[in-house]
C-alpha cells in the first residue's frame, strides 16, 4: 500500500509504540487476551457426603456446613426411590430456590428452576434423564445454575442407594446453594473453605 508523503509524516512523528499498538489492534493481535479458566484445585484426598434422608417424614439433605476446595463431594440417596421417588442434587443460584409453597407448586412448569433443571439433564417434557450427572463450568462441583444457564447437577434414579461424587472445584470463599428438583422445598447450602 502507498502512503502519500502527508500520510507518512505524520505517522512519523507517532510514538513507536503507538504504532506497534494500532497495529496490534488492526492485526486482531495482542489487545484483550482470550479468558484462561481458572486453574482446578488439587484434589485434598478427602471425601466429604451429603445425604438425602427422611428425617421424621421429612425429605431433607443432611450433611457439614463446610467442604474444602479440592474435596470430594459424594451425594448419598438414602430414600426409599419407591416410595418418595428420585431426587436431584442441583447446584442452583440462591435467587431461584422456590421459596414459597405456590412457587414449589409451579417449579417443575415451563420458565421454572426445576423445569430448568431438567433440561440441564437432557429433559424435554417427561422423561428420565439423559445426561446424569449434568456438567456445567469446570470439572467438579462449581456451576450453581440459573432460569437461563445451565449448573451442575446429579439424578438419583429410581434403585436404592444411588450415589455420586465428584471433587469441589469452586474456589474457598463460594456458598453453593443446592436443591432437589424433584421436591423443590428440599435445598441446602455448604461453604467452600480454602484448604489448611
Amino acid at each position: 500500500m502507498l502512503l502519500s508523503g502527508r500520510v507518512r509524516r505524520a505517522l512519523a512523528r507517532l510514538a513507536p509504540a503507538t504504532l506497534l499498538g494500532a497495529a496490534a489492534v488492526a492485526l486482531g493481535v495482542g489487545g484483550a487476551r482470550a479468558a484462561v479458566p481458572p486453574p482446578i484445585p488439587a484434589p485434598t484426598g478427602n471425601v466429604v457426603t451429603i445425604a438425602v434422608e427422611e428425617v421424621a417424614g421429612k425429605l431433607q439433605f443432611v450433611g457439614p456446613e463446610t467442604v474444602t476446595e479440592g474435596d470430594e463431594l459424594e451425594i448419598v440417596d438414602k430414600t426409599n426411590p419407591q416410595k418418595v421417588g428420585p431426587v436431584t442434587f442441583s447446584l442452583v443460584r440462591r435467587g431461584y430456590l422456590p421459596k414459597t409453597k405456590r412457587a414449589q407448586a409451579f417449579c417443575f412448569t415451563p420458565g421454572h428452576i426445576c423445569w430448568a433443571i431438567a433440561e440441564w439433564q437432557g429433559v424435554h417434557g417427561e422423561g428420565v434423564p439423559t445426561v446424569n450427572p449434568a456438567e456445567a463450568g469446570a470439572p467438579g462441583w462449581d456451576t450453581m445454575g440459573t432460569k437461563a444457564i445451565a449448573g451442575d447437577s446429579w439424578f438419583s434414579g429410581t434403585e436404592r442407594g444411588g450415589r455420586f461424587g465428584q471433587e469441589v472445584t469452586a474456589k474457598a470463599g463460594t456458598r453453593l446453594w443446592f436443591m432437589d428438583a424433584i421436591h423443590p422445598w428440599v435445598r441446602g447450602t455448604i461453604k467452600v473453605v480454602a484448604p489448611i
